[in-house]
């Protein structure tokens, strides 16, 4: 039992030791008290704030209105809540059947202003001014442009949850502007040949670009009575110089060939 509802029975049975059979023992009434107070941004309107005195008996259900000024919100309750129908709830009720202190907490929402450089541009909220709740996450996207890369989110980057990954989420604990920075790819040359025998048929023979990483598919394809037997050149990136179905990785300007031979030479 609660420590007030012990003190309660104890003085209850002392009247009674006192009074005997004379008097008719009474139950001695000890209100419950409720103190509310608030933060800054607002405040509680209804029973208002300070200290309230309730009925132990009666487990007295009281109506809570929390109503915050112009430019702020409302967040939650603390305190004593587990009476608290909905702590989250700017209008809710308690339940007062024991002393609690309980405040209603207010904070100002947060704006939060993004922005990109050259080669691209953030698409997840957008770019320009932004308002959320205080603590909300909102996720972040920012989209290069062909032949641009995303390198870094920069400003006021706290609580991005990673500022090196063009796709993350940052949370609002106050007022932010970020930036979403992009450079451009360097490009490669990739030079193609093959000797007598067969030919390159992906991406075909010639010189192309291609931007710096980037994986290339090659296929080269004998003639008739021909056998494919490697790749040649500047091959430090091919997956497999042995194979004519293979890839190179753009790293650098390479030149390569496919190299063929008769099938009357095995």
């Amino acid at each position: 039992m609660k420590n007030k509802s012990i003190a309660v029975a104890l003085i209850t049975a002392l009247l009674c030791m006192v009074a005997g059979s004379s008097v008719a023992c009474t139950t001695v009434v000890v209100d419950y008290h409720l103190t509310i107070g608030s933060t800054e941004g607002g405040d509680v309107s209804k029973p208002g704030e300070g200290t309230f005195s309730y009925c132990p008996q009666q487990g007295e259900r009281v109506v809570l209105v929390a109503v915050p000024y112009p430019g702020y919100q409302f967040v939650d309750w603390t305190g004593d809540v587990n009476t608290i129908a909905d702590i989250n709830a700017a209008v809710t009720t308690v339940t007062v059947d024991d002393d609690y202190s309980i405040t209603a907490n207010f904070a100002k929402p947060y704006d939060l202003a993004t922005g990109s450089t050259e080669g691209g541009s953030v698409t997840t909220p957008g770019e320009g001014m932004y308002t959320y709740e205080a603590g909300e996450v909102v996720n972040l996207v920012a989209t290069p442009d062909p032949g641009y890369g995303f390198v870094s989110w920069t400003g006021d980057v706290g609580t991005i949850a990673n500022v090196n990954a063009a796709v993350t989420t940052i949370t609002m604990n106050d007022d932010y502007a970020i930036t979403a920075n992009f450079e451009a790819i360097p490009e490669y040359e990739l030079l193609i040949s093959s000797t007598a025998g067969g030919s390159v048929t992906v991406p075909g023979e010639g010189s192309y670009s291609y931007g710096e990483g980037e994986v290339v598919s090659l296929v080269a394809t004998p003639d008739v009575c021909f056998l494919f037997v490697e790749w040649t050149g500047d091959v430090g990136t091919v997956a497999d110089v042995n194979a004519a179905t293979t890839t190179i990785t753009m790293n650098s300007d390479c030149s390569i060939s496919a190299r063929f031979v008769s099938l009357c030479d095995y």
